[in-house]
């Protein structure tokens, strides 16, 4: 049983002294609100848009699959989008790119986790201070015209653009309902109402949210679930295949039970188990028996493994949806965004990575070294090769 079970879920004779604390950090909280609101403290406006994306409770709550699935949404309509995230809440170093080769121990778990998910399609910058990330990232990648912060809800000197909140309605909920330390919650409940959207995790049991009548909810669907090779993601294998093989599995001791819970859902063939502390993943400790098959792991743990791991090291991959109408919020965001003609003036080539000129009358954006012009759909730059037209010779710039 670990800290949270013990006194987030609970109230416990211990809250006599956790409960001032949590009330000191409400007080905190309101107070900086209030010197923003007043024009004491200042936001940092970056020139392209920011949309944040974090929980209401302690813990990721799934939102990390949230902003895979949005960066993806987001190349799609033709947009460069770049992710910036603190990386994990002992990081105060400076802004720091991240790769699937950048070590756990230096960015983080969570981060790398976002590395190997999205599969290098944007860049990946964490750091102590956000806006100082999203400026070092803009740096390094000016072709990137779109942010999503991963955190940084209560990170007022980031402006942000849209703020989107994930819930994890697990049977353990909110808790015991009370704010950090003495319970899971972040911030209080009521501040759902002030976001632009509220997502819930739909794999896990309903819970009757009160968010007002003008923010919506939206769900989070699981899908299809699969395993894929660690070292090489496009080598996967459907369920069935796995139930008759000596599957030997992995996992770190928060997460052992229902990961095994949830093996055994899916009538596998468990024969052998390793618990390892979180920061102990190393060859070593995987204690695999040689005769096994199959090494098996959560994402969120394997991602651990990639200096060591061979090609007996799988994990489950569950495939996830959202409803289409958040993103119909996001876009209608970005398209009052991309209305201010300063912003467009900032954009550059994805290819030469120069400057474009803004065409207003033909919608266009042109990129004079390459003699391509990027179309303007809906509001929305698509900055995508395929999808730009070739100047022709006697066309004038």
């Amino acid at each position: 049983m670990n800290w949270s079970e013990l006194y987030w879920h609970r109230i416990t004779p211990l809250h006599v002294i956790l409960w001032p604390l949590s009330l000191f950090f409400i007080i905190l909280l309101a107070f900086k609100r209030l010197l923003f609101r007043l024009d004491v403290l200042h936001s940092v406006k970056l020139p392209v848009p920011i949309i944040v994306i974090d929980s209401i409770t302690v813990g990721d709550a799934g939102k990390t699959s949230l902003v895979i699935l949005l960066i993806k949404s987001l190349k799609t309509f033709g947009l460069h989008p770049g992710i910036i995230s603190r990386g994990y809440s002992e990081n105060y170093g400076s802004p720091l790119p991240v790769t699937i080769s950048s070590k756990p121990s230096v960015v983080g778990n969570k981060a790398l986790l976002m590395a190997y998910l999205s599969k290098g399609i944007c860049p990946i910058w964490i750091g102590h201070d956000r806006v100082s990330v999203a400026q070092a990232l803009l740096t390094a990648h000016p072709e990137c015209n779109a942010l999503i912060c991963d955190d940084g809800l209560q990170d007022l000197r980031l402006h942000r653009d849209l703020e989107i909140v994930m819930i994890d309605n697990s049977k353990l909920s909110f808790g015991n309902g009370l704010i950090f330390p003495a319970g899971p919650l972040r911030d209080t409940l009521s501040r759902l109402n002030q976001v632009d959207a509220v997502v819930v995790n739909e794999k896990s049991s309903k819970l009757s949210i009160n968010t007002g009548n003008h923010v919506k909810t939206f769900y989070l669907r699981p899908g299809n679930e699969y395993f894929i090779n660690l070292l090489n993601s496009n080598y996967r294998a459907k369920i069935p295949t796995f139930r008759n093989k000596f599957i030997h599995v992995v996992t770190d001791i928060n997460h052992s039970q229902d990961f095994l819970d949830e093996l055994k859902y899916l009538k596998l063939n468990i024969k052998s188990h390793s618990v390892i502390n979180d920061y102990q993943f190393t060859k070593e400790n995987i204690q695999c028996p040689p005769d096994a098959e199959i090494i098996l792991m959560r994402e969120k743990d394997a991602v651990k493994c990639l200096d060591f791991a061979n090609e007996k090291f799988w994990v489950l991959h569950e495939e996830i949806a959202i409803d289409i109408g958040l993103r119909e919020i996001i876009l209608k965001k970005l398209r009052e965004k991309f209305m201010d003609p300063k912003l467009l003036d900032i954009l550059v080539c994805p290819l030469c990575k120069g400057p474009l000129v803004y065409k207003r009358n033909e919608k266009e954006l042109i990129c004079k070294p390459d003699r391509l012009a990027f179309p303007i759909r809906d509001g929305i730059p698509v900055m995508l090769e395929e999808e730009a037209r070739i100047l022709s010779v006697e066309e004038e710039i």
